[in-house]
């Protein structure tokens, strides 16, 4: 079906769409419209010191979308929210980040955390309570 496509799951769906769209607002980004575009003209888009951290935190946030899509198939389990795919998507990134020399390393943590204020200031705006954690 079309929903099991990897440009469906990665771009188009709602939460996919939502996630990018994360990315926009925060870093001011046009997010890549497929696989194709964002392993190619997207991705070379970027400086090369640059490229290695786009590449990390696209490849994260892709990597949350098809562990949260696995759950939902297998487990029937869903995710609290867009908000947990999303904050997975970090988790990941943060985490694949020690993998980097510690200048790109640095810089990764800092995008996270750039990511996560405007998440929660976004949030706070609708009137969610960031103390109300979701669980991950």
């Amino acid at each position: 079906s079309h929903d099991g496509t990897i440009q469906h799951l990665f771009f188009d769906c709602h939460i996919a769409k939502f996630v990018w769209n994360q990315v926009y607002f925060t870093f001011g980004i046009n997010p890549p419209m497929s696989v194709n575009h964002m392993l190619g003209s997207w991705l070379s888009g970027f400086s090369a010191q640059l490229r290695k951290m786009m590449l990390v935190g696209a490849s994260a946030l892709c990597w949350s979308m098809w562990l949260c899509r696995n759950e939902v198939v297998f487990q029937k389990v869903y995710p609290n929210s867009y908000m947990q795919v999303l904050y997975r998507g970090i988790y990941w990134a943060r985490f694949w980040s020690q993998l980097s020399k510690e200048e790109a390393m640095n810089q990764i943590k800092r995008s996270c955390q750039q990511l996560e204020g405007v998440i929660l200031e976004l949030l706070a705006k609708k009137g969610w309570n960031f103390r109300n954690r979701i669980d991950l």
